[in-house]
Formats: structure tokens, sequence, C-alpha cells
């Protein structure tokens, strides 16, 4: 949000926080959260590239397409095992993913 848009909200009275500060999250849950929602993006994007259909990840990792759904689409639905898990049977390596943390 730009500054004069917070500024004109703030005199109105309205509250203006973001979503880590509104749900009261610890610096390490939002750490967390990032780190979820960059490999969750990360498998979206790989797979797509790949040009794979979710029902298609899902039986290369071992899982069903509507796990693969929630992962992408509610990364904090879903353990970051699972999340690495994908990212390596999408040909991503160690390294890439370390770059994502």
């Amino acid at each position: 949000m730009d500054k004069a848009k917070r500024e004109k909200l703030e005199k109105a009275g309205i509250v203006v926080t973001d979503a880590s500060e509104w749900l009261g999250l610890s610096k390490e849950e939002e750490a967390l959260v990032e780190i979820r929602v960059n490999l969750a993006r990360e498998v979206e994007r790989l797979r797509r590239e790949n040009g794979l259909t979710q029902k298609a990840l899902a039986e290369q990792i071992g899982t069903k397409q509507p796990a693969v759904a929630r992962m992408v689409s509610n990364p904090s639905s879903t353990t970051i095992d699972s999340l690495m898990k994908a990212l390596l049977s999408l040909g991503s390596t160690p390294r890439k993913i370390a770059a994502l943390l």
C-alpha cells in the first residue's frame, strides 16, 4: 500500500496492519509462513513448466489430486516435507530449494 493511501485510511480512523500482525504471528511463525509460500509457488511454477496436471504430479509423488491442489492453494495445510518431495520430483535440486528459503 502506498504511503498516501495508508495515511488517508489512518486519518479516517482505520487501523492499517499486515497479515502477520493481524494474526499475531511471531517472527519465527512469519518466517515459516514465508518459507511454505515460497516452496508452494515453486511447486506450482515447476508443475506448469513441466506440463503436468495436478493429477499427474499427485501420481508422481504418491498422493491424490486434491492434496496437490491444497498444497499450492493453502501451503499451511501441508508439511514442508511434502512440498520438498514435490519439488524434488519436479526436478528441483537441494541447492535450488535452499535458495527459496
